[in-house]
């Protein structure tokens, strides 16, 4: 229902008791429609996140790419991803890119390269890296090696999402990325990645320590995954400090 789709999104986020999300469409970003869901979002406490899953051009299939944007990319009243976007898909129209089947004029390198020239912050999560289209799926071990030695990937690339082939010779997994790109390997987290309002929140769960409601908190909470990423809240037997604020001084 058009009328209640945006109150409607979000109660199924809060049903499925998801706090902080990724708004992310395949090579496009609606700034409105952004908007109106972190507004009706931010009433019932949950943290929303301006991103594009971007179709790299790379590998056979391209490779779905969240790229998630600071919030400077939107201060202002300004709009920096949709110019991005128009740099990433230069020479098409949107009716040619604005699909998962589109994919953009810049391979890997050079689309974190583009991103870093607009001096804002963002991070990368590889979507769905063992499928179609997965960075695991589009590039051999060579290629991946490469990556594990590139400064732009080691800043940039702070997750791999939906990974569930641990320990198999015959093909990637975890074990054999681990050691192709060693230091480089980043957090491991999951998506509910819905295609319509009833599938949000379906799917494996993890959870962010997060201090605050921001993009640095989460960029943090991933650099920091070993402390800060978990498939289950910890568990609390002991008595602890639930929060602590201070009123006035230098430590308002």
């Amino acid at each position: 229902e058009p009328d209640y789709y945006y109150s409607d999104y979000i109660q199924a986020l809060k049903d499925a008791a998801i706090e902080v999300g990724l708004i992310a469409n395949h090579n496009k970003f609606n700034v409105d429609e952004f908007k109106a869901l972190r507004k009706s979002a931010k009433k019932q406490g949950i943290f929303l996140l301006p991103g594009v899953e971007l179709s790299v051009n790379d590998g056979s299939n391209g490779i779905h790419t969240l790229v998630v944007f600071g919030e400077e990319w939107l201060a202002n009243g300004n709009n920096y991803i949709n110019q991005f976007l128009n740099v990433a898909f230069e020479g098409k129209t949107p009716d040619q890119y604005e699909n998962e089947n589109g994919r953009s004029s810049l391979g890997l390198l050079e689309t974190i390269k583009k991103l870093e020239g607009y001096n804002k912050d963002f991070f990368l999560v590889f979507a769905h890296v063992e499928e179609k289209s997965g960075l695991w799926n589009e590039l051999d071990g060579g290629r991946l090696q490469e990556l594990g030695k590139s400064d732009l990937f080691c800043r940039r690339a702070l997750a791999f999402q939906k990974v569930r082939t641990h320990d198999v010779p015959d093909r990637k997994c975890r074990v054999k990325v681990k050691n192709w790109i060693r230091e480089a390997y980043p957090a491991e987290v999951e998506g509910s990645d819905p295609k319509s309002i009833d599938q949000i929140g379906k799917g494996e769960k993890c959870f962010l320590k997060i201090g605050d409601f921001t993009f640095e908190a989460v960029k943090y909470a991933l650099l920091d995954h070993y402390h800060r990423l978990a498939s289950q809240p910890p568990k609390h037997k002991h008595s602890h400090i639930q929060s602590l604020s201070f009123d006035g001084g230098i430590l308002d």
